[in-house]
């Protein structure tokens, strides 16, 4: 199995997500760099992204976060491990 093979592919969930994610490419562009080669890596393993990944909870329950800066941006995901696809769902400052 080649390496592209175990790849992830990350796709957005609408158009909103992808602009935030373009914002956060223009203010941070090595952390979204280290974010998108996380994801399509091993978007589920902590081990790789200590401190910066963590499962939400309650109504968010599902949905797995990393965090672009240490204080305020973040990118939300799911992982559909069958179908191989990271579907970003937020990305941008801490929601209200």
């Amino acid at each position: 199995m080649s390496k592209s093979d175990e790849q992830y592919r990350v796709v957005f969930g609408n158009n909103s997500v992808k602009k935030g994610w373009d914002q956060l490419e223009v203010e941070f562009p090595d952390k979204v760099d280290e974010c998108i080669g996380f994801l399509k890596a091993s978007p589920a393993d902590r081990r790789n992204a200590i401190g910066k990944l963590k499962k939400l909870r309650g109504k968010y329950k599902g949905i797995l976060q990393y965090d672009i800066t240490k204080d305020e941006y973040r990118v939300w995901y799911i992982i559909d491990k069958q179908s191989k696809i990271v579907v970003i769902r937020y990305a941008g400052a801490h929601p209200e």
